[in-house]
C-alpha cells in the first residue's frame, strides 16, 4: 500500500508554461477571426448581398448539418490514430490552416452565376468552410486541451484562456468589421476583402499555435496504447459505452445555438429600430462583457464549481434576452441587456472543454480507451448542429414573418418575428442549457474519484 501511495505521489499533471498557454490561445484568436465570416454575418451576406432565398439558406444550414455529422466523427477517429513526431492533433493544424484561409475566400466571392448556380456555389463554399475551419482544425484545437495537461484547473484555465481569445477577437471585429468593409469599398467587394485578410491572419496564428504548444498528454497514453491501431468497431463501441457523450453532446449543441441566434441582431437593429448603426455598440458591449468575465471568473467557477457557476450565468442570460421586452428600443436598457447576454454565456463558454475533457476522463477509466477525437468530434458536430439549427431557426423565423431580402421595408408581420426571435429565443435557448447542466452535475460529482483511479493506474502502470 505504501508502495502504492508513493507510485500515486510521484504522478504530477503535465506543466503547461506562459508560452505554450499564449501559443494555444492565440489559435483560437485565429479561428475566431475567421468564423465571423461564416457566423455572425454570412446570414445577412447571403440575404441582401449575395441575393438568395431564404428557404435556399435554410435547406444548405441544415442538410450541411449531416455532412458535418460523417466528416466530424471521421476527423476525430483519425485524429485517435494519427501518431507522429508533433502529436495527435497539432499536425491537423498544419496540414489544414491554408485550404481553410483559401476556402473563406471563396466563401465571399461573388460569382455571375443564375440563382440556381449562385446556391450551388454557397452550399459548395460553406460546406469546405466548414469542414477546415469546423472539423479539421476546431477539433484537434480542442483536443489539445485535453492533450496539454491532465490537471483539471490547468484545462479549466486553458478553456477560459483559450475562450479569452476567441472572445477579444470577436470584440475587435464586431467594433470595426462594418466600417472595415465600408472602407474597402462596401457590397460584396468589401465583404470579399475583409474576410481575405481575415483569412491570411487567420493561417498566421494558428500556424503559432501548432508551433508553441506540447502534446503531453498523449505520450503517456503511447506507452501502452489502445488507440495506435483503433478499429471503428472498437471506437464506436467506446464512444456509444459512454452514458455522458450525448448529454455534453446536447450541452454544445445549445450553447453554441447562442452565438447562431445572435445572427438575428443585424435584423433587429436595421428594422425593427431603424437604427443599424447600434449593432457595433450593441455587440461590443455583449462581447466585451464575456472577455471581462472570461478574464476574472476563474476562482469564482474553482470556488463554486462548474455546475452552480453555469447555473448563475445562465439565469444571467435569461434576463438579457427578457429585459429589452419591458423598453424596446431604449438604449440605456439594450445595453444592460447585452451586458447580460455577454456575461451569462462567458461562464459555460469558458468551461465547455472542461466538460468535454471530463467525458474523456469518464471513457478512458470505464474502458480502458483513450479517445480525445471521437469524443471532442461528437462534441463539435453537437456544437455545429446547435449552430445550424440556430441558423436555420432565423431564417424560418424570417419565412414565416414574410421578410423580404433587399426590400425598402418590411411588414409588420416580419418585424414581430424578429422581435420574437430576438427576445424569446434567446431566453429559451437559455432554460435549456441549464436543464443540460442538471443532468451533468452527476458526471461532475464523480470526477474526483475517476481522476485519482486514473493516476493510480497510471502510476501502476509505470
Amino acid at each position: 500500500m505504501l508502495k502504492e501511495a508513493n507510485q500515486l505521489n510521484q504522478v504530477r499533471p503535465h506543466e503547461v508554461d506562459l508560452k505554450q498557454t499564449i501559443s494555444y490561445g492565440l489559435g483560437f484568436f485565429g479561428s475566431s477571426m475567421a468564423a465571423l465570416g461564416f457566423g455572425t454575418y454570412l446570414t445577412y451576406f447571403w440575404t441582401d448581398i449575395f441575393i438568395i432565398p431564404l428557404a435556399a439558406i435554410s435547406t444548405i444550414f441544415m442538410v450541411s448539418r449531416f455532412i458535418d455529422a460523417i466528416t466530424d466523427l471521421w476527423c476525430g477517429f483519425m485524429v485517435d490514430r494519427t501518431n507522429t513526431k508533433y502529436g495527435k492533433a497539432r499536425p491537423w493544424l498544419l496540414w489544414n490552416a491554408v485550404p481553410a484561409a483559401i476556402s473563406l475566400l471563396m466563401l465571399y466571392f461573388v460569382p455571375n452565376f443564375s440563382e440556381t448556380g449562385k446556391i450551388v456555389y454557397a452550399f459548395i463554399t460553406y460546406n469546405l468552410v466548414a469542414f477546415f475551419y469546423g472539423t479539421c482544425i476546431s477539433l484537434p484545437m480542442q483536443s489539445l486541451t485535453s492533450l496539454m495537461t491532465s490537471d483539471p484547473k490547468k484545462r479549466l484555465q486553458l478553456g477560459m484562456i483559450g475562450q479569452a481569445f476567441n472572445t477579444s477577437a470577436t470584440v475587435l471585429g464586431n467594433m470595426f468589421v462594418l466600417k472595415i468593409i465600408a472602407a474597402l469599398g462596401g457590397g460584396a467587394q468589401g465583404y470579399f476583402k475583409f474576410f481575405g485578410t481575415m483569412g491570411v491572419g487567420a493561417v498566421i496564428l494558428i500556424l503559432i499555435t501548432f508551433i508553441g504548444t506540447k502534446e503531453n498528454v498523449v505520450k503517456d497514453s503511447n506507452k501502452n496504447s489502445k488507440e495506435n491501431n483503433l478499429s471503428l468497431k472498437v471506437a464506436a463501441k467506446t464512444l456509444l459505452g459512454n452514458k455522458w457523450f450525448l448529454m455534453v453532446t446536447l450541452l454544445m449543441a445549445l450553447t453554441m445555438a447562442y452565438p447562431a441566434l445572435m445572427s438575428i441582431n443585424m435584423y433587429y437593429f436595421t428594422w425593427n429600430l431603424k437604427n443599424p448603426a447600434l449593432m457595433g455598440p450593441f455587440m461590443s458591449v455583449i462581447f466585451g462583457a464575456m472577455l471581462a468575465t472570461l478574464v476574472l471568473v476563474t476562482p469564482v467557477i474553482n470556488r463554486l464549481g462548474k455546475i452552480r457557476a453555469g447555473f448563475i450565468g445562465e439565469f444571467i442570460q435569461v434576463l438579457g434576452g427578457i429585459i429589452p421586452l419591458f423598453a424596446p428600443g431604449n438604449v440605456t436598457v439594450l445595453m444592460i441587456a447585452a451586458a447580460c447576454r455577454g456575461i451569462g454565456p462567458a461562464i459555460l463558454l469558458g468551461t465547455r472543454l472542461a466538460f468535454m475533457c471530463d467525458v474523456v476522463e469518464y471513457g478512458e477509466w470505464k474502458t480502458g480507451v483513450r479517445i480525445e477525437g471521437l469524443i471532442f468530434s461528437g462534441a463539435s458536430f453537437g456544437s455545429k448542429l446547435g449552430s445550424g439549427a440556430g441558423a436555420a431557426i432565423i431564417t424560418m423565423m424570417l419565412g414565416i414573418g414574410g421578410y423580404v431580402g433587399g426590400a425598402a421595408a418590411q411588414s409588420a408581420e416580419a418585424l414581430s418575428a424578429i422581435h420574437f426571435t430576438f427576445t424569446w429565443l434567446h431566453a429559451i435557448d437559455s432554460l435549456l442549457i441549464a436543464v443540460c447542466l442538471f443532468f451533468l452535475s452527476g458526471l461532475d460529482k464523480q470526477m474526483p474519484q475517476i481522476m485519482e483511479d486514473l493516476k493510480a493506474r497510471k502510476a501502476l502502470n509505470q
